[in-house]
């Protein structure tokens, strides 16, 4: 049910169901389909029943018992019966003994309940306790999953159309490589090039038809990735628009984002939570030296029939129970050391993903800038090797350039092509981690990249943390 909102909301997120939100209709099935969110999902419903279970203890405690047994014997014994005879000496009857034969059943009941309301128990209110750090815990770690999702089914669109892009480039650069080898074949045959023009051209051309069947291995490796999210494997991939904004993370600050990743970052949430579940733990194991009190009281009765004799019985007892531990063996102390060891062991991984959520923090900041500034240096680049490679081939006609000569610029013109493709999809990919490494990525993150693809809606030109 709750991914069932969730993946309603997603939709809701992007301003229609065109092909220019396919993103989020494709976030919308990893919401329903996704295996990780959905083990997460049932990890949380199973962590909330820590509160109730803890509360159980301190509540009142019913239970009864009813039992039933019947019986029958039969057989013989001996006794003393009178013969009729009187003993001259007593003048008392003589007895003898004789075996005398019976036949007995008997049946009884009995009912029994009794009623346990603990009234001093430490090690159950500090379990209560700990319960309510638990459910919090629940909780963030399902919205890190959640927040993952979101990374992840990016991630995977990008790399999908990371690949297809390789691809159309590699085809479209072995269709310009066989215009190539035709060519230098024409110029060797009326004399015009070295015969070495044209082994280079074939050699380059076959290399190139490899990596066409790598490209088309890789994007169905990428495809089938995508699949593994969003649970069938027809996802169409709606490519980014020519010129994408390059909006720089406000406020520009990078102290700015590691505050707030510090208050916010979820992994860094769960790892403060089970610190203090840990330091929960010691006090709980240290109820092991304290009383406990309870109150107890019992109901039963029964009765009961020996023939045709019948009986029966009703007590009541009303009591107030004190356990006082004197001695376990060393248990509890060895109990209360590992606790202390475990809670240090939890403030040590605390720590340590602190200084890793600040690193990672920044290392996205950086990525976001340094993201904007390549994807920027990458689209000079094509522009300039689109121009060496006109030059290359107007000075191959003239005679100042070898067909060689034109081959390199071809392969650093498709090459840069590839690289800017792929910077900026990595640009994309670091706005969202930055806002995961803050705490605050949401599915109205991914609407507003997804506004990016062919055809959406012009997106904001701020980040805000």
């Amino acid at each position: 049910m709750r991914l069932s909102k969730l993946a309603a909301a997603a939709l809701c997120a992007a301003p229609s169901l065109a092909t220019a939100n396919e993103l989020m209709v494709v976030y919308g099935r990893a919401l329903q389909n996704d295996t990780q969110l959905q083990a997460a999902s049932y990890a949380r419903e199973a962590s909330l029943e820590a509160r109730p279970q803890a509360r159980a203890l301190l509540l009142p405690q019913l239970s009864g018992a009813y039992s039933y047994a019947q019986s029958e014997s039969d057989g013989t014994q001996q006794q003393l019966v009178p013969v009729g005879d009187v003993d001259p000496t007593t003048g008392e009857p003589v007895f003898v003994y004789s075996g005398v034969g019976y036949d007995q059943s008997a049946s009884q009941r009995q009912l029994s309940v009794i009623l346990q309301q603990a009234i001093f128990d430490w090690g159950a209110f500090a379990r209560l306790g700990q319960s309510v750090k638990q459910l919090a815990l629940a909780d963030v770690t399902f919205r890190s999953a959640e927040q993952t999702l979101i990374q992840r089914t990016a991630s995977a669109y990008f790399d999908a159309l990371a690949a297809a892009d390789d691809l159309r480039y590699t085809v479209a650069e072995k269709a310009s490589l066989e215009r190539q080898l035709e060519e230098s074949m024409r110029r060797f045959e009326v004399g015009l090039s070295a015969i070495t023009d044209v082994q280079e051209a074939q050699a380059r051309y076959d290399s190139t038809a490899a990596q066409v069947i790598q490209a088309e291995q890789a994007l169905e490796a990428s495809k089938l990735a995508l699949s593994q999210i969003v649970g069938n494997n027809d996802t169409p991939l709606v490519p980014l628009q020519d010129d994408i904004p390059l909006p720089a993370p406000t406020p520009a600050d990078v102290n700015a984002w590691v505050s707030s990743a510090l208050n916010d970052n979820f992994d860094l949430a769960a790892a403060r939570l089970q610190s203090e579940i840990a330091g929960r733990d010691i006090a709980i194991a240290r109820a092991g030296h304290y009383p406990t009190l309870g109150l107890q009281g019992t109901y039963d009765k029964s009765d009961s029939e020996v023939d045709d004799r019948d009986g029966d019985q009703t007590d009541k007892t009303i009591a107030l129970s004190l356990n006082v531990p004197i001695f376990s063996g060393g248990l509890v102390r060895s109990q209360v050391r590992a606790a202390q060891a475990t809670y240090q062991q939890r403030l040590a991984e605390q720590e340590g993903s602190r200084r890793a959520v600040e690193v990672q923090t920044r290392n996205a900041f950086i990525g976001v800038n340094a993201g904007a500034a390549n994807v920027r240096a990458l689209k000079q680049a094509v522009i300039s090797n689109q121009t060496a490679l006109d030059a290359s081939r107007t000075g191959l006609e003239v005679g100042t350039r070898t067909s060689v000569d034109v081959l390199n610029a071809q392969s650093l013109l498709f090459s840069a092509q590839r690289d800017y493709a792929r910077a900026r999809y990595d640009y994309l990919i670091s706005i969202l981690n930055l806002k995961a490494a803050a705490g605050r990525l949401r599915a109205r993150d991914l609407a507003e990249i997804d506004r990016f693809l062919v055809g959406g809606l012009e997106p904001p030109a701020q980040l805000q943390p």
